[in-house]
């Protein structure tokens, strides 16, 4: 079957369908957290759980990925997810009321003030935003 070439053809990144904008961050744990998705039988919480409920108390997180190695060097640290935003990215701004700071350095800060879960020190983790 022949292509079909549209003599008007354009695409406009980004582009969502609902309408909202989305913007992406990646969480590096800083250790491999693959198997520490659930609480412990002792109760004690899943670290990405609890770094994704932080995060959730002043954002709305609208996709959340799968943990992921970037390299091989990063083995199941990794874990990639957008938050809504809407009118496009959060600027740079005082998130915490006196520093300020981008949205990857506020969401970092909440993640890292989790502290330590199932011998994984959150205070260490870094957040950082992606482009597709």
């Amino acid at each position: 079957m022949p292509s079909i070439i549209k003599k008007n053809e354009a695409v406009v990144a980004p582009f969502y369908k609902n309408g909202v904008s989305l913007q992406f961050f990646e969480i590096d744990f800083g250790a491999d957290v693959s198997a520490k998705l659930t609480a412990t039988t002792a109760g004690v919480r899943s670290p990405v759980a609890a770094a994704l409920d932080a995060i959730a108390q002043t954002v709305t997180i609208e996709v959340i990925g799968t943990v992921q190695a970037d390299s091989g060097s990063n083995a199941g640290q990794l874990l990639r997810i957008a938050i809504a935003a809407p009118g496009g990215d959060y600027p740079t701004q005082k998130y915490d009321g006196t520093n300020s700071e981008t949205m990857a350095a506020h969401l970092q800060d909440l993640v890292r003030a989790v502290g330590t879960l199932q011998s994984v020190n959150l205070a260490s983790a870094t957040v950082t935003a992606f482009t597709f």
